[in-house]
């Protein structure tokens, strides 16, 4: 059974080591071709130089003796010396440039994959802390550990080609040496390749203070939370809960760093003993005139590079170990999902402008006995709820905040997946309908809607990139009746403003980034519209210009409204009002207010607080 779960384990890791050199090999061929080919000269190293210096300390041996110095080979043996240790600096030098390069081009292609893979992934997985933890692990560095896995294995194969060399040398010599280091190189490799294994398994389970750590440090910078924390005061407390986190994680390397040093030292100790115990015994053996004084010199050298090659060769297996675990996730992580489509580079070609929005109604929608439950939540949010809006109409959904209006917008527009019953569009479901396909169907602005670090042109471009990515005329166009071509105009630079403070000079008020984002829905061209709340940062007067407009460029589209406000959702063709996951009522504002419900309810604490506050 061991047997078995060790054969398991040694073919996991090599099939990490393999995906590794397949991942490398893809990118970056020649370098890594390059890199083995130049570790292979290497190997010729140790013992080319052990063997020189034999050669030359037995040459000045004879020649002390009284015979001619070219007579005695020291040349030609001085020429091996030469060459080996120019190998030797230049390969290291090539292979340390080599490995860097190959870092640099998976740094490329992996950080793209990642980023094609996250964009692939499901919406509500996106939004679980695990995900979020999954996403941090392989985020860290994955171009060094998949190099470093190539590179490390090439190492450690070399290592093992000339430490083998040296210890047949050795051996030939004296060989009480093998007896002495087996029994402490080998439990010290096997150490530290269990060590590593420990200690990823201990730093991987602090991902989630990690996450904190970063999360505290971009808070104290952000923007949009500065100004509060400073007004509260509790920047002190912020800083000492990242204090909390960093003092846990770096007490933990710290302990890492002791276990490192107590194993190196403890090696250092036995290994040093071991090769000065055999020496003691190959002087005997010189006095006795059994080795010369050259054998004495090769064993000397020789066993001083073999103790270095079992003490690299033992990093090199804790490192191995370190980051097949770490590719290991990577691989997991790519392959969790189907491949994701490819993504241009550059900017695609423009596609051919759609035709104009029908005048007929089109793209009804039916939630037909749906059930959802969050993640980890105890019980569904949404209980076999059924609904339908027609082709053409504006429907208003209003509700007390956690009934469940923000999670249907969702469903309909595919974010999320019911856990029961269907999301039918046209009468189709949706569930069964190829991925990004529904997206073309359906443009929503949601609470927390997009504020682009980008041009005002792209921030409205991007509701239809294809289209409308090299097209002025169009994007002036949308703007004009998203009425946002004014306030564009005003800005420093026009359509070519950089928006937002990290990268541009131009910071829109709330309500100018969310009458972009409506000018961003209207731009898609979609029959079907959400607005999630989407008058929050407007005023009375441009919320009622808002829909005023939009009713317009709403007409022969079918549209979802939710929304706290009710001078909005009266404008609805119908309101559904929801309660605990449940549709409770529906209805007209006039049929709504005559039956006095829920609704009703609602609408006159709303008029009641909006009158207090005039007060």
């Amino acid at each position: 059974m061991l047997m078995d779960d060790a054969s398991r384990r040694l073919r996991r890791a090599l099939g990490q080591v393999r995906w590794a050199f397949r991942t490398t090999r893809a990118c970056c061929p020649r370098l890594l071709a390059g890199y083995g080919i130049n570790a292979l000269v290497l190997t010729l190293v140790p013992a080319g130089l052990a063997l020189s210096v034999r050669g030359l300390v037995n040459a000045v041996d004879r020649a002390l003796d009284g015979v001619s110095l070219a007579d005695t080979g020291a040349y030609p043996w001085l020429v091996v010396g030469f060459v080996m240790t120019l190998v030797a600096s230049l390969g290291t030098v090539v292979g340390r440039h080599l490995a860097q390069r190959m870092q640099l081009g998976l740094r490329r292609a992996l950080r793209r994959r990642l980023l094609l893979r996250t964009a692939a992934t499901p919406f509500a997985h996106i939004e679980q802390p695990a995900f979020q933890d999954d996403l941090r692990r392989v985020q860290d560095n994955p171009e060094l550990h998949v190099a470093d896995l190539c590179t490390h294995s090439v190492e450690l194969a070399t290592k093992s080609i000339q430490g083998l060399s040296l210890l047949l040398i050795l051996v030939a010599i004296e060989p009480l040496l093998f007896l002495f280091l087996l029994p402490i190189g080998v439990p010290y490799i096997w150490y530290r390749s269990r060590l590593s294994k420990r200690q990823f398994l201990e730093l991987d389970q602090r991902v989630e203070q990690e996450r904190w750590m970063a999360y505290y440090a971009r808070i104290l910078a952000d923007a949009d939370q500065a100004a509060e924390l400073r007004l509260l005061g509790i920047g002190d407390e912020v800083i000492r809960r990242w204090q909390t986190h960093v003092d846990g994680i770096e007490g933990l390397r710290c302990k890492h760093q002791r276990e490192e040093l107590i194993a190196g030292m403890a090696f250092g100790l036995g290994s040093v003993l071991a090769v000065y115990l055999a020496m003691a015994h190959a002087i005997g053996a010189i006095v006795a005139g059994q080795l010369s004084i050259g054998d004495l010199a090769i064993f000397a050298s020789a066993a001083a590079q073999l103790r270095g090659i079992v003490d690299q060769a033992a990093t090199l297996v804790g490192g191995l170990r370190w980051n097949v675990m770490h590719v290991g996730r990577l691989s997991g992580f790519l392959a969790a999902w189907p491949a994701p489509r490819s993504i241009a580079i550059d900017p695609p070609a423009p596609a051919p402008a759609p035709a104009p929005a029908p005048t007929e109604p089109r793209s009804s929608i039916e939630l037909r006995a749906v059930s959802f439950r969050y993640p980890g939540a105890a019980e569904p949010l949404l209980r076999e709820l059924s609904l339908r809006i027609d082709a053409g109409e504006t429907v208003a959904l209003v509700g007390a905040n956690g009934a469940g209006k923000t999670t249907v917008a969702k469903l309909i527009a595919g974010l999320y997946q019911p856990e029961a019953g269907a999301v039918l569009i046209d009468g189709q479901d949706t569930a069964t309908w190829k991925p990004g396909s529904l997206g073309r169907r359906v443009g929503c602005v949601f609470q927390q809607f997009g504020r682009y670090q980008a041009s005002a042109f792209d921030n409205i471009a991007f509701g239809d990139w294809p289209r409308l990515c090299d097209d002025r005329a169009a994007v002036e166009s949308v703007a004009r009746k998203a009425d946002v071509h004014g306030l564009i105009a005003s800005m420093p630079q026009g359509y070519d403003t950089m928006l937002g403070r990290q990268f541009g000079h131009y910071q829109p008020s709330g309500g100018q980034w969310q009458q972009l984002a409506i000018a961003r829905l209207i731009a898609r061209d979609a029959p079907i519209l959400i607005l999630d709340e989407p008058t929050a940062n407007l005023d009375v007067t441009a919320e009622a210009e808002l829909f005023r407009r939009f009713r317009s460029l709403a007409a022969g589209r079918t549209a979802l409204l939710i929304s706290h406000r009710f001078s909005t959702v009266a404008m609805a063709d119908r309101i559904l009002v929801m309660d605990q996951g449940q549709i409770v009522e529906e209805g007209s504002h006039r049929e709504l207010m005559e039956r006095g419900g829920r609704y009703t309810t609602l609408f006159r604490l709303a008029q009641r607080f909006a009158a207090e506050v005039d007060r």
